[in-house]
C-alpha cells in the first residue's frame, strides 16, 4: 500500500526548520532576525523622510535644521542598507551549511531504509524530490530563510502603516485588505492545481535525468553508436520534455488568468484611495506633508499586502514541498533493525528455510514465488537454475532478507526472519549480484569495504590470491592503492569481464560471511568463462554454504543438490546426474543448451 503524503501545518514545518536550525547553525537564526528589522525599517524611514522635509520647509525651519533631520535620516539608511548587504552575505553561506545538512537527512535516509522501499516507486520519486528541494542554494529549503525574512518584515512594515492608515480612515483600510485577500485566494488556486499535478511533473523530469545521465556513461556509449540510438534517445528525450512543457504551459497558463485578476483588483484598489485622499486635500482635511506620507503610506501598505500575501502563496508551495520531504526522511521502516533478537555467532553456519513462501511484486497480478519450500543445509552447496523471469534473483532476495515474503516464512535455525535484527542477517551474507555495483576508490578499499586507513592489508592479499587475482594487482604500479575506473581517474585502471567476477570473489571473501550466494554475476561471461569461474568460486568455499544462481545448466553441475525453477516453483530437484536420469524439464534445457553450443563449435571450427 502506497504511503500516503504527511500533512504537517505550515506552523508545524516551520518550528521543524527553526528547532533544526538552531540545534546546527544557531547564528543563521540571529542574522535572519536582524535582517528583518533592518528589512522592515528601511522603507518605512524612506516613506517619512518627505513628510519630514515638507514640514520643515512649511514651518520654515532653519536651514541647519532641515540639514540635520534630512542627514540624520538619510546616514540611518546608508548604514542599515550596509548593514542588509553584509548579513546577506552571511545568510548565503549560512543556507549552504543548512542545506547540506537536510541534504545529508535526505543521503542517510537513501543508505539506511530498507530495501523494500527503494522498489517502492512513490518512495523513489519522493527521494529525487527530496534530494532536489535541499540541493544548491535556491533549493526549496534555502528559500526558506529567504521566504520567512522576507514575510516577517513584510508583516512588521503592515502593522506599521496599517497603524497609520487606520488613524486616517479605518473604511479605506478594510476596503484595502479586502480587495487585496481577493487577489490572495485567486493565486491559491495555483498552489492547489501544481500540488494535485505534480506527480505528473516528476515523473516527467525524472525520464529525462536518466536520458541525460545514460548518454554520458561509457558503458553506454558504444550501444549508442553501434546501434544508432541516437535518433530513438532524442526521441524519447523529445516527447518527455514535451510533457514538461506541457506541464509548464497549463501552469503557466493557470498563472497567467489569476495576474489578469490581481491586477484589476489592484487598480481598482489604488484608484479609489488616490481619489480619496485627493478629495481630502481639496476639503482642506490634509496638509500637503500629509498628504505626501498618506500617499506614500498607502502604495507602501498595498505593496506590504501584496508581498505579504505573495509571502504565503510561497509558503504554502514550500509547504507542501517540506511535507514530501518529511514524507521521506519519516518514511515508515518495516524490518527490525536495532530491535530484533540480536545473530550473535555470525561465522556460524545456520541452516535455512522457506516454509510455503509466496512473494508478488506491488502492482502485479501474478506471484513472482508461488508456494515454495525449501530447505539449505550448514555447508551445503545449492544451485538454482531455471530459464530469465523464472524467480531466481527474488528468491535471493528473500534468502538475505532484502525483502519479506507476502506469504509464509523464511526461517533462520528455526526463527522468523521478521524477529531477528535484520543487520545482523545481513551480515550473514555475501552477495555477489548480476547487476553489480563497483566503486571508483582504491583496490584495496573495494575488497575491504571500507576507507583506507581500516583496511586489512594481509586479508585483501590473501583475498585476491584466493579469487586468482593477485598477479594482476601485483603487476601494478600502485598495487593495492591502484584506482578503479578510467572515467573517475586520470591513472585509474578498468578491468575485464572476468577480472571484475574475481573481484567481487575477493569482496565476498573478505566479509567472510557463512553464507555466499552468487546470482549470476557471470552471465555477461561465455558459458566457458562461467564455468571456470563458478568452479573457482566452489574451490574457496571451504565449508561456507552456498547458493549458485544460473540460467546455464552445465555451469552448476558441481553443486551438490540443484532445484530448477519455473514460474516461481520448484519444479525438479537432485544432483546434476539425478535430473539428467529423470528425463525431465532439466534434461530438456540442459539438452538444449548443450545442442546449442555445439552446433557454435562447430561453426566456429568450419569458420577457422
Amino acid at each position: 500500500m502506497e504511503e500516503k503524503d504527511k500533512e504537517y501545518s505550515i506552523l508545524q514545518n516551520f518550528v521543524y526548520c527553526i528547532k533544526a536550525t538552531i540545534q546546527n547553525y544557531p547564528k543563521l537564526l540571529v542574522l535572519c532576525v536582524s535582517l528583518i528589522v533592518i528589512n522592515a525599517a528601511i522603507p518605512v524611514i524612506t516613506t517619512f523622510l518627505p513628510k519630514v522635509v515638507i514640514d520643515e520647509i512649511v514651518n520654515q525651519k532653519p536651514l541647519e535644521h532641515l540639514m540635520f533631520a534630512t542627514g540624520l535620516f538619510l546616514g540611518t539608511i546608508i548604514i542599515m542598507t550596509s548593514l542588509q548587504k553584509y548579513i546577506d552575505r552571511l545568510i548565503y553561506w549560512h543556507k549552504y551549511k543548512m542545506n547540506t545538512y537536510f541534504l545529508k537527512m535526505v543521503t542517510n535516509k537513501s543508505l539506511r531504509t530498507d530495501y523494500c522501499n527503494q522498489e517502492d516507486e512513490h518512495f523513489r520519486n519522493l527521494q529525487s524530490e527530496s534530494f532536489a528541494s535541499c540541493n544548491g542554494n535556491f533549493s526549496y529549503y534555502a528559500q526558506i530563510y529567504d521566504t520567512s525574512v522576507g514575510f516577517m518584515a513584510n508583516l512588521l512594515g503592515f502593522v506599521t502603516f496599517f497603524y497609520v492608515l487606520i488613524r486616517l480612515n479605518i473604511i479605506i483600510v478594510f476596503f484595502l485588505v479586502i480587495s487585496t485577500l481577493a487577489s490572495y485566494f485567486m493565486n491559491k488556486r495555483i498552489i492547489k492545481w501544481e500540488k494535485v499535478n505534480n506527480e505528473e511533473k516528476i515523473s516527467y523530469t525524472q525520464k529525462l535525468q536518466y536520458i541525460t545521465k545514460v548518454s554520458g556513461e561509457i558503458k553506454a556509449a558504444k550501444d549508442i553508436r553501434l546501434y544508432n540510438m541516437i535518433a530513438w534517445l532524442n526521441s524519447v528525450y523529445r516527447v518527455n520534455m514535451e510533457g514538461v512543457n506541457s506541464w509548464y504551459k497549463k501552469y503557466a497558463s493557470k498563472i497567467f488568468k489569476v495576474s489578469i485578476c490581481d491586477c484589476s483588483f489592484s487598480l481598482v484598489r489604488e484608484g479609489v484611495t488616490y481619489f480619496y485622499l485627493l478629495y481630502l486635500v481639496l476639503q482642506g482635511t490634509l496638509t500637503v506633508a500629509d498628504f505626501v506620507l498618506y500617499f506614500n503610506v498607502i502604495v507602501g501598505f498595498s505593496a506590504w499586502l501584496n508581498s505579504l500575501l505573495g509571502q504565503v502563496n510561497t509558503i504554502n508551495r514550500l509547504n507542501v514541498s517540506i511535507n514530501r520531504f518529511r514524507t521521506f526522511v519519516e518514511y515508515p521502516e518495516k524490518y527490525c533493525r536495532n530491535s530484533g533478537e540480536k545473530i550473535h555467532d555470525f561465522l556460524k553456519p545456520r541452516t535455512i528455510e522457506l516454509k510455503n513462501v509466496s512473494y508478488q511484486y506491488s502492482g502485479e497480478d501474478s506471484k513472482v514465488i508461488d508456494d515454495l519450500s525449501l530447505t539449505i543445509n550448514p555447508g551445503q552447496h545449492l544451485a538454482v537454475v531455471g530459464l530469465n523471469g523464472a524467480g531466481k534473483t527474488t528468491l535471493v532476495k528473500l534468502i538475505c532478507g532484502l525483502i519479506d515474503p507476502t506469504e509464509g516464512q523464511v526461517l533462520y535455525d528455526g526463527k522468523d526472519l521478521k524477529e531477528l535484527d535484520r543487520d545482523d542477517v545481513y551480515k550473514a551474507f555475501g552477495v555477489v549480484f548480476q547487476q553489480y555495483s563497483i566503486l571508483p576508490v582504491t583496490i584495496a578499499e573495494i575488497v575491504a569495504e571500507n576507507i583506507r586507513e581500516n583496511v586489512n592489508v594481509d586479508r585483501v592479499k590473501k583475498c585476491l590470491e584466493q579469487a586468482g587475482l593477485i598477479e594482476k594487482i601485483n603487476s601494478l604500479k600502485y598495487g593495492l592503492d591502484t584506482k578503479y575506473d578510467k572515467t573517475m581517474w586520470e591513472d585509474g585502471i578498468d578491468l575485464s569481464g572476468g577480472e571484475k567476477q574475481k573481484l567481487l570473489l575477493a569482496r565476498a571473501l573478505y566479509k567472510n560471511s557463512p553464507i555466499v550466494i552468487l546470482d549470476e554475476p557471470t552471465a555477461a561471461l561465455d558459458p566457458i568463462s562461467e564455468q571456470n569461474m563458478y568452479e573457482l568460486y566452489n574451490g574457496v568455499m571451504d565449508s561456507k554454504s552456498s547458493i549458485f544462481i544460473s540460467h546455464r545448466l552445465a555451469s552448476t553441475r558441481f553443486c551438490s543438490h540443484i532445484i530448477l525453477l519455473e514460474n516461481g516453483k520448484i519444479i525438479e530437484c537432485g544432483t546434476h546426474d539425478e535430473l539428467l536420469s529423470l528425463h525431465g524439464k532439466y534434461y530438456e534445457l540442459f539438452e538444449t543448451q548443450a545442442k546449442h553450443y555445439r552446433e557454435e563449435k562447430v561453426d566456429e571450427y568450419e569458420h577457422s
